[in-house]
C-alpha cells in the first residue's frame, strides 16, 4: 500500500493567477491608450500644418485682391471652401474665411510728446549757454500745430488708418475622418496679419456697394473693369 505524501507542490494559486492576469490586462490597456493618444496627437499636427500651409495661400490671394482692388470703408468678409479641382479632392474637409477690416490707429499723449520735444530743446539750449525758445524747435512747433488743429492726432490716425488694415484668415475643419460628421465641434485656426496701401487711396461705402451689385449682375470681368476706371487717375 504506497502512501500519499504529504510535501506541498510547486504551483501558484487561484489568487495569484488572478492578479497576474488584471496586471496584464491594465498594461495592455495603458499601452492601447497611449498607442490612441500619440495618433490623436499626429492626425492634430498634420491638420495644423495642413491649415496653416492653406492660410498662407489664402492670405497670398488676399493681398493680390487688395493690391488689385484697393481698401474701402466697408468691412469685407469672404468664405468658401477647397473643392477645387486644382487641390484634387485632397482638401476637401477644410473650409476658409477671411475679414478685413479696418485698423483704429491711436496715437495717446502725442501732445505730451510734443512739449516734451520742445521742453528738451530748451533744457539743451540752456545747458550749452544759449537762450533756446522752445516756442521756435521742432517740437514746441508741433506742438503748435497740434494746439491748432492743423496736426491733431486725430488726423493724423485718420490718414494712417487710409494705409492699414487688419486680415483675419481661418481654416476650419471637423475633427475625425471622412468630413464633416455630426455632433462633433468644428476646429479653426486663425492667422492674423496687417495689410499696407502704398497708395492711400480708400473705395467709399457707395463705391464698394455699387461694385457689389454690378458683380452679381453681370459678372467679375465687369466689375473688375469697372474698378479699373474708379482707380484710373483722372486727366
Amino acid at each position: 500500500m504506497r502512501r500519499r505524501s504529504t510535501e506541498p507542490r510547486a504551483g501558484f494559486t487561484l489568487l495569484e493567477v488572478m492578479m497576474a492576469l488584471l496586471l496584464l490586462a491594465t498594461s495592455i490597456m495603458i499601452l492601447v491608450q497611449s498607442q490612441l493618444t500619440a495618433v490623436h496627437l499626429q492626425e492634430e499636427a498634420t491638420r495644423i500644418n495642413t491649415a496653416t500651409m492653406l492660410a498662407r495661400g489664402i492670405f497670398t490671394e488676399l493681398e493680390f485682391r487688395m493690391f488689385d482692388e484697393g481698401f474701402g470703408e466697408l468691412e469685407v468678409k469672404e468664405q468658401g471652401d477647397f473643392n477645387d479641382t486644382i487641390y484634387d479632392g485632397q482638401f476637401d474637409e477644410y473650409r476658409w474665411e477671411y475679414e478685413v477690416e479696418k485698423v483704429d490707429v491711436e496715437l495717446p499723449g502725442l501732445g505730451n510728446l510734443m512739449q516734451m520735444l520742445g521742453g528738451g530743446q530748451e533744457e539743451a539750449g540752456q545747458a550749452v549757454g544759449l537762450n533756446a525758445n522752445a516756442g521756435q524747435g521742432p517740437g514746441g512747433q508741433l506742438a503748435a500745430l497740434g494746439q491748432l488743429g492743423i496736426l491733431s492726432p486725430e488726423m493724423l490716425s485718420e490718414q494712417m488708418s487710409n494705409y492699414l488694415r487688419e486680415a483675419r484668415v481661418r481654416i476650419c475643419w471637423t475633427p475625425g475622418q471622412g468630413g464633416p460628421r455630426n455632433n462633433v465641434e468644428e476646429e479653426c485656426l486663425e492667422v492674423i496679419s496687417h495689410l499696407s496701401n502704398p497708395t492711400g487711396k480708400v473705395l467709399s461705402a457707395e463705391e464698394q456697394e455699387q461694385l457689389d451689385l454690378l458683380e452679381d449682375a453681370q459678372g467679375t470681368e465687369a466689375a473688375e473693369q469697372a474698378l479699373d476706371n474708379l482707380n484710373r487717375p483722372s486727366r
